[in-house]
């Protein structure tokens, strides 16, 4: 049921702008991706292997959307900002529903140390 849930709701976003009716299938490489968060994250939080099918299909669905985000705002760098601030707001909202409280709050840290580790990097 949760499955169903996540996949309708992340089906229904609606985007910033124009979205494509339908969204071509992820690619290997974002497939690969993917999973290599998906098995990242299950091992820093230990997630259920429900939870882990959950996950993917939240972050491919994200990634998709994204997708079709750069190329509706193709040349319109305000509407993709826009479409892709909704895009991950809502895909944090559907993780947020996939992890526990206790496995959400790690994330969070989690999430804060690799967004500090690419900034450090990159400088």
């Amino acid at each position: 049921m949760k499955k169903a849930l996540i996949a309708l709701a992340l089906l229904s976003l609606p985007a910033a702008g124009t979205r494509a009716q339908t969204t071509p299938p992820p690619t290997p490489a974002v497939q690969a991706a993917v999973a290599s968060q998906v098995k990242r994250m299950a091992q820093e939080l230990s997630l259920s292997p429900d939870q882990q099918t959950r996950l993917r299909q939240v972050l491919l669905l994200t990634r998709q959307h994204m997708d079709a985000d750069r190329t509706a705002h193709q040349g319109d760098p305000a509407g993709l900002q826009a479409a892709m601030a909704f895009d991950r707001a809502k895909s944090e909202e559907l993780i947020q529903k996939v992890l526990t409280p206790a496995q959400y709050a790690q994330y969070q840290q989690y999430k804060a140390a690799r967004i500090g580790q690419l900034h450090t990097t990159a400088h």
